[in-house]
């Protein structure tokens, strides 16, 4: 009965018939068709110098543990999706616990490396951040985040109710209104997922032609682009004849804009997160406007500089920024080129500053600094995009770390939820086996 709720909540009962009759085009009763389209997958993305992330539920791999094996032989990342595809945010912590347990063992006696974890359907609570946490999972990758792209006015009345009934059961956060970045929650790194993804395209809106879906995933693109943020996307295999083309099209337009998209899995994304979040900048003041830095960082660290004079080479990047390759130079600038803000500020917006890669200074002087905060006492989540954007426009003399590796400009993810692999695999997922 739980199953039955369950999908009438997430899919409705016209979606649960039209998908019966899709799933045995999708799947074979042998693996053969899933392995071949997931063969097809990683080919698609070496070609661009770097692989998917497949979260793959345990119960799966423990029927085919040779074909994740070649997967994970030929670069792909695997991740934990749940011991069983179920809604894991119904479950309480001893419940989430004795599962993603079972589903690490398994993982294990198959040989198949892991950092990551992502929730089936998306669907998580407060519960199971404390068990990725306490599991010592690298990071998860199950927030979404929702780019408004589609007129939804030129869909049918039907598929706009499909559409909405998926975006109630993610509850994803907008990225109108959020940054679209990795943050850090407890001991882990949350790598939010980008939506639309496939099947809230395909299978709820209907949207089957292919120069459609790739316009749709243009319009996220370029928007992560300028705004330097991060694009995760969710493509399931089985789907593979729809978003193929559209796939290895976007792929090429990243790698050819400059500054560069850094195509990454999700396990390298957190470490590089983890990474820069120990970069420091040590200033040493010589005297009215003359500073000296000292750039703690790895060498793929982008350390940026806008309109400050710099006594080393420099180079043009964007937004009015250059990038310094030397760790050790003297800047120039009539004001402070670092964030000033009033003593008592919020905790957590110096953390989100600092994250953000610029020195932070407590002041009382203002006029000290091109960019001065003394209204951060109370900080939300929601006041990070705010603060963001006016510190971007401001155009005033700044020294800072950039968010990616390698003078980046954003980041980009594909991911591949591997939850049936034959038509026998999604039969027993229907009754959470």
């Amino acid at each position: 009965m739980n199953m039955v709720k369950h999908l009438l909540n997430s899919r409705g009962i016209r979606n649960i018939f039209s998908r019966a009759v899709v799933i045995p085009k999708r799947f074979g009763f042998t693996s053969k068709k899933i392995e071949s389209r997931l063969n097809t997958y990683v080919d698609i993305t070496k070609k661009f110098g770097f692989t998917p992330t497949f979260p793959t539920t345990a119960v799966t791999l423990k029927r085919h543990p040779n074909l994740i094996r070649k997967l994970s032989q030929r670069g792909a990342e695997c991740a934990i999706h749940g011991y069983v595809h179920t809604d894991y945010k119904q479950f309480s912590l001893d419940e989430q616990i004795k599962h993603f347990e079972r589903a690490i063992n398994i993982f294990q006696s198959c040989q198949i490396p892991f950092k990551s974890h992502r929730c089936p359907y998306l669907r998580w609570n407060e519960e199971t951040l404390k068990v990725v946490s306490k599991l010592n999972f690298l990071c998860d990758s199950s927030q979404t985040m929702l780019w408004e792209v589609i007129d939804k006015n030129e869909c049918r009345n039907h598929a706009r109710k499909a559409y909405k009934t998926l975006l109630d059961f993610y509850e994803p956060k907008n990225a109108k209104e959020y940054l679209v970045l990795p943050k850090f929650k407890s001991a882990f790194v949350e790598i939010p997922v980008s939506i639309p993804d496939d099947e809230a395209l395909i299978d709820r809106l209907g949207i089957a032609d292919e120069k459609k879906i790739t316009e749709i995933f243009e319009a996220i693109l370029q928007d992560t682009y300028a705004r330097g943020e991060l694009l995760t996307l969710q493509l399931h295999p089985e789907r593979i004849s729809f978003w193929r083309n559209a796939l290895e099209t976007i792929l090429q337009q990243a790698r050819e804009f400059n500054p560069s998209v850094w195509f990454a899995t999700l396990g390298e994304i957190a470490k590089w997160w983890r990474e820069k979040d120990k970069f420091t900048l040590e200033v040493n003041s010589q005297g009215i406007g003359k500073y000296t830095i000292n750039a703690r960082c790895s060498e793929r660290a982008t350390v940026l500089v806008r309109n400050c004079k710099v006594d080393k080479p420099t180079f043009d990047w964007t937004n009015g920024y250059k990038t310094i390759d030397d760790r050790n130079f003297t800047i120039e600038s009539h004001t402070r080129p670092f964030i000033g803000v009033k003593p008592g500020s919020s905790k957590e917006a110096i953390r989100f500053l600092r994250t953000e890669g610029f020195v932070i200074e407590e002041s009382n002087h203002p006029n000290n600094y091109g960019i001065y905060f003394d209204n951060l006492a109370d900080f939300e989540e929601k006041d990070e995009k705010n603060i963001s954007e006016m510190i971007e426009n401001s155009n005033v003399p700044l020294l800072r770390f950039w968010r990616w590796p390698n003078r980046a400009k954003s980041a980009l993810a594909v991911t591949g939820d591997i939850d049936a692999i034959t038509l026998i695999d999604f039969f027993l997922r229907l009754f959470g086996r």
